[in-house]
């Protein structure tokens, strides 16, 4: 066992849940997050989509704390119907 590995994943995981937690906060649930750290992918709805960026800069200095040093909004957005 690694134990160096394990605790990665772990930092990584509560880094993830931060974040989420971030987005439910601004009311953004039908997103996904993908942990690339140092990059953070958020993939929106495209009926959200307007909104995150409006929120772009809030959500960067929410999200950047957390341990992201980059925050990508990823260009292909979810189809709503996979979001719900």
């Amino acid at each position: 066992m690694d134990n160096g590995r394990d605790a990665s994943q772990h930092q990584e995981n509560t880094m993830l849940a931060r974040a989420e937690q971030v987005m439910n906060e601004f009311q953004l649930k039908t997103v996904e997050l993908f942990d690339h750290t140092p990059v953070l992918r958020v993939l929106v709805p495209e009926s959200e989509f307007a909104r995150a960026l409006e929120l772009r800069s809030t959500l960067v200095e929410r999200l950047k704390p957390i341990g992201y040093r980059f925050i990508a909004l990823d260009l292909e957005t979810l189809s709503d119907e996979n979001a719900t």
